[in-house]
């Protein structure tokens, strides 16, 4: 369900909730019943009455006409996920992302930037969780990310990437509002698992080629994408961003960097089993397999001592060197460090 948040802003105070992800082999059975999920009628009734009644989410199209405007936004998705190449980052990568991000520039953003033109990314460890505003006693815990061209949804050339970011379904906060309805509590649970997936759409970004800082802004022109709030970052900094949607699109273009690092990273791609290729050739999917991506060497995994763990911090005892695409060399150690 598209934008619970009702803000490009988040409030960063939430703990993630207990994440158990999904095998590698178990990304394209995924990404099928997600394609699925977005295809049903309860989808498009959804996301028709969120336009039509709530505050519009971060990026939408703009027809003047919500039902549309739905059936477009669910379009675009579904393409994404079947052209995606398929992502899967370990519990130590996400780590290390985690830690990178918060000392990695933002710099200039450039089609070399990103791995593949469409994705669909699972991270083994959630990336951001907030409280939406509807809801503050729920929490929602975010886990991945698909991309694909920005030009594909915006009119007028904008060329760039969009981000749809996944949240994982929380099946008994939707049983118990279901509940709260006048569902018996039996029957809403079992309705629930019928008509959710096992990931929600949550939110989106746009990453404009050639864009050397953050904003949102406002544009009401058809044909458009809506933006609400505006956030400008001059100097890039995470302290500035770290509460937004941008934070999330930074954590993503730190990960899609470490995927070029030699030597700090591998990326495995073993191939489909020959029944699931034909599968998904035969469903309009793409066929490649699900590439692992993993630090290389196992010493440097970002580890938890026992105090950092009891209070949920991470503390990280080696350091790496992550050469970026603004030419510039980040060490991470210790949680932070400069860049240089």
């Amino acid at each position: 369900m598209p934008d619970r948040s009702g803000s490009a802003r988040i409030v960063g105070d939430a703990q993630p909730q207990i994440w158990t992800p999904p095998a590698p082999r178990e990304l394209p059975a995924l990404r099928a019943a997600l394609a699925e999920y977005l295809r049903s009628p309860l989808q498009l009734q959804t996301q028709t009455q969120l336009l039509q009644t709530s505050t519009p989410g971060t990026l939408r199209p703009n027809t003047g006409d919500p039902a549309r405007d739905a059936r477009l936004l669910l379009e675009q998705e579904r393409t994404r996920l079947a052209e995606a190449v398929l992502y899967y980052v370990t519990e130590d990568m996400t780590r290390l992302a985690l830690a990178a991000a918060t000392t990695l520039p933002v710099h200039s953003f450039h089609p070399d930037d990103v791995p593949t033109e469409s994705g669909f990314l699972v991270f083994a460890e959630p990336i951001a969780a907030y409280h939406p505003e509807p809801d503050p006693e729920q929490t929602v815990t975010i886990v991945a990310v698909s991309w694909g061209p920005l030009a594909a949804v915006v009119r007028g050339g904008q060329s760039g990437v969009w981000l749809t970011f996944w949240s994982m379904t929380d099946y008994e906060a939707d049983a118990a509002w279901l509940h709260r309805q006048g569902v018996p509590l039996q029957q809403a649970r079992a309705r629930i698992r019928q008509v959710r997936a096992e990931l929600t759409w949550d939110n989106e970004v746009a990453l404009r080629y050639g864009a050397s800082t953050l904003a949102v802004v406002d544009h009401h022109e058809h044909g458009t994408v809506v933006h609400k709030d505006r956030l400008d970052t001059p100097d890039g900094g995470w302290d500035t961003i770290k509460d937004t949607t941008a934070a999330w699109a930074h954590i993503v273009r730190t990960t899609w960097l470490l995927m070029t690092q030699a030597g700090v990273v591998d990326i495995d791609e073993p191939h489909l089993p020959r029944s699931l290729r034909r599968r998904a050739e035969r469903d309009s999917y793409n066929p490649h397999g699900v590439r692992v991506v993993r630090i290389r060497h196992r010493g440097d995994v970002p580890a938890r001592d026992d105090h950092a763990a009891a209070h949920d911090q991470r503390t990280y005892r080696v350091r790496w060197t992550v050469c970026g695409l603004n030419r510039t060399s980040l060490k991470v150690g210790g949680g932070s460090a400069p860049s240089e």
